[in-house]
This record gives C-alpha cells, sequence and structure tokens, in this order.
C-alpha cells in the first residue's frame, strides 16, 4: 500500500505523465478501508493514502506539483481532522481537486453540510458498492477536465481557478451572441479584457471595437462622446463630429465603467439600446446604427437604483448577460501563473527573470485590492529593481511586506512584543519578518515603518511616499492614524 512517507512522494514524482495517470488521495484512519480503495483503482490511477486529515493536509503541502491531484476521497469520521474540515482545508491548496465524502448512513447533517459548504462534487454511502465507486471515481474526473479547460482559449487571461474557467466557459457561449453583456469586477479584475475576448471571439470581429472609459470624461462631454455634435452646437465644436456609437456602426462599443454616465443621457442611451437609433447633439435627424453593446463596471447598479442614481430600465436592457469576474483574492492559486505571465512580459534584459526565496510566498499572503492589475504594477517594479534575475522579497513594496507581517502576527501574538526593525528588510527579508514580525501587534509594524521612513526622509511627506512607493494621500491617513507630526 502506498502510505504517506518519502517512498510515496518518490513514486508519485516518478510515476508517468499527468495525461496518462491521474492522481487521487484517499484518506481514511481504518488500514483495511484504504487497502480496498487502493486496490480498486491502482490500475488506472496512481493513488496517494493518508491515515487521517492532519497526513493528507501535510502530504498535499510536500507535493511537488499539486495541480496533479485531481480527486480526494475521505471518510468523515476520522481523529484529529474531520472529512469534511480536510475538505474544506484542501480547498485553498488544490482547488481544483473534486472532492468525494465516505460517510455513515446516520450522518445526513454532514452530508447537507458537505453540499452546501465544501461544495464536495459526491458523498459514497458505507459500505460502498465497487462499481458505484469506480463509477463515481470516473465522473469526477470528468467533471474536473470540463472545470480545467474552458470551451475557448483566452491568451491574454491567465488562470485556472475554477471560478475564472466559469467565467470563461460563459463568455464562450455568449460571445457569438449580439446581446448585450454586463461585465461586473473589482477594479483591476480585468473587465476589459473580457470585452475584448468577447468581442474577438464573437461574429462582429471584422467589425470596428470601440471603447468609451465613462470615468475619464466630465459630464457635460458625454452625451458628445456618444452620439456625436454638429458643427456649431456648443462653444468648441467647430466640425461635425461621430460619436462612438457610429463609430462602432457593424461592431461592437464597449462602454467601460456605464455606472458613470448621468440620468440625462441614460434616457437617451436607453432610446438607443431600444430601437437602435439616435441623434447627435445639435441635429434633429434621427440616425440608426447596428451595435452590439458591452459595457462593464465596479460599482453596485441595484443599489444605485435604489438611490435613484441609475435608471431600472437600463441596467436590465444592459444586463442580458452579466459576467462576473473574481477578484484575485478569491483565486489566489492563479498567482504563480500571473507572476509567471507578468515576469515574461516585464522582464527587458537578459536572460529570465525568477523569484528567489519566499517572494512568491509573501505575494499569495497578500489580498491585492489592486487586483490583476496590482500584481502586474508589483512585478514590474520588481524587475525594474531587480540586480540580478533573482528577485528577492526586499524588491517588493513595503505595503506587500506589512501585510505579510500582520497576517504572521494574527496566526501567532505572544505576550511580549520585542521593538520591530523594518530597517533590516533586506535580502533576508522573509527570516526577519518571521522572527521579528511575528513578535508584535499588526500596528506596532506599521508604526515601526512610518517612524523609519519619515526619519530617513527628513520628515518630509512627499520624499516619503516616493520612497515607499505609495500615494502622498494613502501616507497622510496612516500618519494621522498613528498620531504622527510632520514639518
Amino acid at each position: 500500500m502506498t502510505v504517506f512517507n518519502k517512498k510515496a512522494l518518490k513514486a508519485l514524482r516518478e510515476a508517468p505523465s499527468p495525461q496518462k495517470r491521474r492522481t487521487i488521495l484517499v484518506v481514511d484512519d481504518e488500514p483495511s478501508n484504504l487497502l480496498v480503495l487502493q486496490r480498486l483503482l491502482e490500475k488506472d490511477y496512481e493513488v496517494l493514502t493518508a491515515v487521517d486529515g492532519q497526513d493528507a493536509l501535510e502530504l498535499i503541502q510536500r507535493l511537488d506539483d499539486p495541480e496533479r491531484l485531481q480527486l480526494i476521497i475521505s471518510d468523515q469520521r476520522m481523529p484529529r481532522l474531520s472529512g469534511l474540515e480536510l475538505l474544506k482545508e484542501a480547498q485553498t491548496l488544490v482547488p481544483r481537486a473534486k472532492r468525494m465524502i465516505l460517510t455513515g448512513y446516520t450522518d445526513f447533517e454532514v452530508v447537507v453540510k458537505a453540499i452546501n459548504e465544501v461544495q464536495v462534487f459526491r458523498f459514497m454511502m458505507k459500505p460502498f458498492d465497487r462499481q458505484e465507486m469506480r463509477a463515481a471515481v470516473e465522473a469526477a474526473l470528468r467533471a474536473y477536465d470540463r472545470a480545467a479547460t474552458p470551451t475557448v482559449r483566452f491568451p491574454h487571461i491567465v488562470g485556472r481557478h475554477p471560478k475564472l474557467v466559469h467565467t470563461l466557459d460563459l463568455v464562450a457561449k455568449v460571445a457569438e451572441s449580439d446581446a448585450p453583456v454586463l461585465v461586473r469586477g473589482e477594479t483591476g479584475t480585468g473587465k476589459e479584457l473580457i470585452g475584448r475576448a468577447l468581442y474577438d471571439h464573437g461574429s462582429r470581429a471584422q467589425k470596428p471595437y470601440v471603447v468609451i472609459h465613462c470615468s475619464a470624461l466630465p459630464e457635460s462631454l458625454f452625451e458628445a462622446e456618444l452620439f456625436g455634435h454638429k458643427r456649431g452646437a456648443f462653444t468648441g465644436a467647430h466640425s461635425d463630429r461621430l460619436g462612438r456609437i457610429a463609430q462602432a456602426d457593424g461592431g461592437t462599443l464597449f462602454i467601460d465603467e456605464v455606472a458613470e454616465i448621468p440620468l440625462v443621457v441614460q434616457a437617451k442611451l436607453l432610446r438607443f439600446l431600444q430601437f437602435g437609433e439616435f441623434q447627435r447633439v445639435g441635429s434633429d435627424r434621427v440616425e440608426k446604427v447596428d451595435v452590439r453593446v458591452i459595457s462593464a463596471t465596479h460599482q453596485d447598479i441595484p443599489a444605485m437604483i435604489e438611490k435613484g442614481t441609475f435608471r431600472r430600465d437600463l441596467y436590465y436592457r444592459l444586463n442580458v448577460v452579466e459576467v462576473t469576474l473574481p477578484a484575485l483574492r478569491e483565486r489566489k492559486s492563479d498567482i504563480p501563473l500571473l507572476v509567471d505571465y507578468f515576469l515574461k512580459k516585464h522582464w527587458k534584459r537578459g536572460g529570465e527573470g525568477r523569484l528567489a526565496g519566499d517572494t512568491l510566498k509573501i505575494l499569495e499572503h497578500y489580498d491585492f485590492p489592486g487586483n490583476v492589475r496590482e500584481l502586474s504594477h508589483i512585478i514590474e517594479r520588481c524587475c525594474l529593481l531587480a540586480e540580478s534575475d533573482l528577485i528577492g522579497p526586499n524588491r517588493l513594496p513595503p505595503a506587500v511586506l506589512m501585510a505579510y507581517g500582520a497576517q504572521l502576527n494574527r496566526k501567532e501574538a505572544p505576550a511580549e512584543k520585542p521593538a520591530f526593525r523594518f530597517e533590516t528588510l533586506n535580502n533576508e527579508v522573509l527570516k526577519r519578518v518571521r522572527e521579528e514580525a511575528k513578535q508584535q501587534a499588526a500596528d506596532e509594524v506599521e508604526k515601526q515603518f512610518l517612524t523609519h521612513l519619515m526619519a530617513e526622509n527628513g520628515n518630509n511627506v512627499s520624499a516619503a511616499a516616493r520612497e515607499a512607493d505609495m500615494q502622498r494621500s494613502y501616507l497622510h491617513r496612516l500618519l494621522s492614524k498613528h498620531d504622527f507630526r510632520t514639518g
């Protein structure tokens, strides 16, 4: 039997390619059950076993390539860690792996919790029928394949997390349609990339693709930008001008941050969506065009409707199909793939840039409020500042390091808190963060960082903001929070 030890891991490393051998982890505290399942599955699959949930988690963490693990089958009632607790933890380590629970007839509460909270693919009653078990395993692996590969590939959208794959599958399904699509997601999640993907894979791909960025427009220019204007329509209108809608005739119009459109213009956009017709500013002539509209927003439009700042009827017209992009913190397993992608994109010197030490681990512990765009900027900064092809933690922005130190502190807060010397952050930054940041509260980390930063920059806020690579207004907020006095 394959057991949790060095032999098991060595066997996994030397196993045939994943295309030929799937990897399944079976977890049960009863050796006889492990033996039955291994003998049932080992002919067709690489089977790893663990005697309880804690051993299973340690095994997963030691795998060279966790992506090879495609299915976890766990008993529910085990010492140290129950099956549900194990599978919930495993979601963060191997989010793509399908999960199955073995349970007794009396565990109906467990079954309900498994379906609602842990998203278990299937539960099997014990004792199980061997043919039914094999069929369930095959079904789980087919579901894994469907989730792992979107119907259409989008080369500029990087990730394998099930939430992203689900989104891309929806994009592929509606790309050929002319139906309006509303793309929702936080700032930096890649909404414009989704708009472009809908266009590239749609029937209008050879026609114009026109973008209007509503957040960059003053309120007085919205109508003229969208619909165009006639000469003399307003001060500065020295000639006739096509609006974005007319420029997109036959093709696709992408309206970025559609929630920024003023109410008076919303009414005219609604008429265009209903009838395909509009009037330029300063003209009485009604013009008709054929345009597919894709819009995007990071705002909560239903809440805006309740406040009276967005038209309900326009929302329904725009939102025939809604595509929601997950935040990067919701798909952290994609961070290594994104880092590789951005390293290739931003590395401009010879050789190949790589992350050294625990730089990747520190990034994986950061929540990225700016999402994928923020990660791209961080990697670009690292590439610019790197002195060799190895990029260490000392090249990461202070905000990322501070967040990592705060997380470590929350996990293990000691009784005494020795002073944290932020100036020791250098090529051994991770060691320092581990040894020292664990020893004090997150506020202490932040306060000591600010003390050092301001001292190094002569108490000059502008110079300190540049040094820390943060906005001056944000630094002011931090200083006010800790009652710093600046000159």
